[in-house]
């Protein structure tokens, strides 16, 4: 029984993992809303509304060109999206590639008012790249961008930008 004790008390080797007491998950925003229409018509032919509060419009796109989890696309919104590998991440690349830090590795914003995307480093050890040479501060991003993380590589395809925007077509401009 002693030695049984003296084990469970014996100090950990390895990866030590920290945990922020009284940060939670952030709730998904994202809803695919072609998915929940699909479902809806094959349960029933009468179209159903969506709520005007889960839509959310796309403002471009990252597509895994190499490395792990190769072919996966993620679609992002206005605001800030955070790529990582934990669960609560706007663009979760969790497919093998540890090198990619679980939360905030780098992050990608739309803004609306400039009609811009722009790319930032999380201050993580493992760099970002854009095009080849490391993000160090915030940077504006450009259609078909190629940013690398770890061992992986994307490919950045934007939508809204100067030639379209959500709002524009909405006359909310």
């Amino acid at each position: 029984m002693a030695a049984r004790l003296q084990a469970q008390a014996a100090p950990q080797t390895g990866r030590v993992r920290t945990r922020f007491l009284g940060f939670g998950t952030a709730p998904s925003v994202a809803v695919d809303p072609i998915a929940s229409l699909s479902a809806a018509a094959a349960a029933d032919p009468e179209p159903v509304p969506t709520p005007a509060g889960q839509i959310r419009f796309p403002t471009g796109w990252i597509v895994v060109l190499r490395g792990p989890g190769r072919g996966a696309s993620f679609t992002l919104g206005p605001g800030v999206t955070q790529i990582g590998r934990g669960e609560d991440q706007g663009v979760r690349l969790d497919f093998g590639d540890a090198s990619i830090s679980r939360s905030n590795h780098a992050a990608i914003a739309y803004d609306e008012e400039a009609r811009r995307f722009f790319i930032g480093h999380g201050g993580k050890a493992n760099l970002v790249r854009r095009n080849d040479r490391p993000v160090l501060a915030t940077e504006a991003l450009d259609d078909r961008d190629v940013i690398r993380i770890g061992e992986t590589t994307l490919l950045f395809v934007a939508l809204c930008g100067s030639g379209f925007d959500w709002r524009t077509e909405a006359g909310d401009a």
